[in-house]
């Protein structure tokens, strides 16, 4: 177990270097999980909530969120809407 919440997972996506990950849970939090460096430890952080349960997911440049509303999000790292 990387971290705890109290909805289910519903996607998770690495980040392009391998160093994190961002996950979608059922109740529709977006979680930042970056993995522990040399000298710091993990980290996780809510960034976002989407309005609908987050079904499609993926971290490049920013992350992507989709779910049934026929939307698509940028969302940036730290949560901001792009």
């Amino acid at each position: 177990t990387l971290y705890t919440t109290d909805s289910y997972v519903v996607a998770i996506s690495p980040n392009t270097d391998g160093t994190g990950t961002v996950s979608a849970h059922l109740d529709g939090s977006i979680h930042r999980f970056i993995f522990a460096e040399a000298g710091s430890g993990a980290a996780n952080t809510k960034i976002a909530h989407h309005p609908c349960v987050p079904y499609a997911l993926a971290w490049g440049h920013n992350i992507v969120v989709a779910g049934n509303d026929s939307q698509v999000v940028f969302y940036d790292q730290d949560g901001g809407v792009e």
